[in-house]
């Protein structure tokens, strides 16, 4: 063989090793730049302040910032599908929910993603229970039972942090259940939604425990029921929904963080990884069960798994209840 040759044949055998080796090097420098999470619902939602936690926890082990940012419309369609249609390189995540992840897309026909088809998961995060809640005044109703037979007699209206979102559709279920019927006034955020309850705006909202709990200890905001299996440790003499008259009736809410479908598998899993120690940390951990947020870690396929099951509840109630959005 000549020299020339030789030459040729040991260049051709170093071009893979080249190749792979530049690819282990892409692969291993994620992330490189600062991070967006970006929330489809205004500040005080569970969705916004677990992001704000999550973000820095994340942050110091992936190394880079993590923004927030809230980009809010259309019930969470508006920031969901940013995040859908951004560049599929694991810098644009949704720090998602029951609604933006599950019922949007099927309730809201501006709503042009799917779950399945337009993101990859990155993990399971968080759960918590609601707690319905009226004004803490003293003609506001003092127990489920009598906001119910209040709503019966006389127009009611209550809040929730958009149209479509679960602590509208949490409600429209109760209603549903007690064959009441109310007036919904959807805002913008749930801290816009808590403090029109409080001061008598609309009668009673379902929100969840991070955005009602602090107004309930500080005596502007009386809980009549919670929703979930058991009582919260925070608030143990509210009774559950269930143990309100209504048999089986649990509904909770449920956060993931997912990112554009097309992400690298393996940034895929750096981001999985960080969020996993970060939900694991006891300082964070720590502050989510001060607000009753309870930690649902979940792998790329557990999280489609879970979401897959819970969805059929809700498919069922939008059909009974002919739910519908205008375009």
């Amino acid at each position: 063989m000549t020299g020339h040759r030789r030459t040729l044949v040991r260049m051709g055998l170093g071009l893979p090793l080249l190749a792979l080796a530049g690819r282990g090097r892409g692969q291993s420098s994620f992330p490189t730049q600062s991070i967006r999470f970006i929330v489809a619902f205004g500040p005080g939602t569970g969705s916004d302040i677990i992001a704000r936690v999550l973000a820095p926890a994340m942050s110091k082990i992936l190394g880079v910032p993590i923004i927030v940012e809230n980009r809010l419309g259309a019930g969470g369609v508006i920031g969901t599908e940013a995040v859908a249609r951004a560049a599929p390189d694991g810098y644009t995540l949704s720090l998602g929910t029951t609604s933006s992840f599950g019922t949007t897309p099927i309730l809201n026909p501006t709503a042009k993603y799917s779950f399945e088809k337009d993101f990859s998961p990155v993990a399971g995060l968080a759960k918590t229970d609601y707690v319905i809640v009226t004004a803490a005044t003293p003609d506001a109703p003092k127990t489920l039972q009598e906001l119910l037979s209040r709503v019966r007699a006389t127009p009611a209206a209550f809040g929730s942090a958009g149209v479509g979102t679960i602590t509208h559709l949490a409600t429209e279920v109760l209603l549903q259940r007690a064959q009441v019927k109310a007036t919904h006034v959807p805002y913008s955020g749930s801290g816009q939604v808590v403090a029109s309850v409080a001061g008598g705006q609309v009668l009673f909202a379902t929100d969840s425990p991070a955005a009602t709990l602090g107004l309930i200890k500080g005596g502007k905001l009386r809980a009549l029921a919670t929703t979930g299996r058991e009582r919260m440790a925070a608030t143990p003499e509210v009774p559950t929904l269930i143990e309100a008259g209504f048999p089986g009736l649990v509904i909770i809410a449920w956060w993931g963080l997912a990112a554009p479908a097309g992400t690298p598998p393996e940034v895929v899993k750096r981001l999985g990884d960080a969020a996993f120690k970060a939900m694991q940390t006891p300082e964070l951990r720590d502050r989510l069960r001060g607000m009753e947020i309870d930690p649902m870690l979940m792998q790329p396929g557990e999280f489609t798994a879970f979401i897959r099951q819970d969805m059929p509840f809700w498919v069922n109630f939008l059909r009974d209840a002919k739910i519908t959005l205008a375009p």
